[in-house]
C-alpha cells in the first residue's frame, strides 16, 4: 500500500519516497544521537534507488527533518526531533483513517 502524501503546514509537498525514506529512518530507530549509515538506510528503502536516497536525505535535511554527521563509515544519519514530530504526525492521521472505517 503507497503512502499518502501528507499536506503539512511546516513541510508542504513531501514526496512518497521522502516519506519512506523518513518512515525506514523510524523503524531503524535512528533518532537523536543514535544514528544509522547511510548504506544501512539505502538497503531499508529497496524501491528508491542508492543515489536517489542521497538527494532525498539532503533535501530532508535542508527541511530540518534529518541531521548528518561524517563517520568512520560514511555519513551517519538520524530524525531531528522536527522529523520525529512528523513521522508521529502520520502515523497518527494514518491512524485516524483506520478508525473512520470506509
Amino acid at each position: 500500500m503507497e503512502a499518502p502524501r501528507m499536506s503539512i503546514a511546516m513541510n508542504p509537498g513531501i514526496s512518497n519516497d521522502e516519506i519512506q525514506v523518513l518512515k525506514a529512518m523510524w523503524e531503524l530507530k535512528a533518532l537523536g544521537t543514535h544514528t544509522v549509515a547511510m548504506q544501512s538506510l539505502a538497503g531499508r528503502v529497496p524501491s528508491v534507488p542508492d543515489t536517489e536516497t542521497i538527494e532525498i536525505v539532503k533535501r530532508l535535511e535542508a527541511r530540518g527533518l534529518v541531521t548528518t554527521e561524517k563517520g568512520a563509515e560514511g555519513d551517519l544519519l538520524a530524525l531531528s526531533p522536527l522529523g520525529a514530530a512528523f513521522i508521529r504526525q502520520l502515523q497518527d492521521r494514518q491512524l485516524s483513517e483506520l478508525n473512520r472505517g470506509p
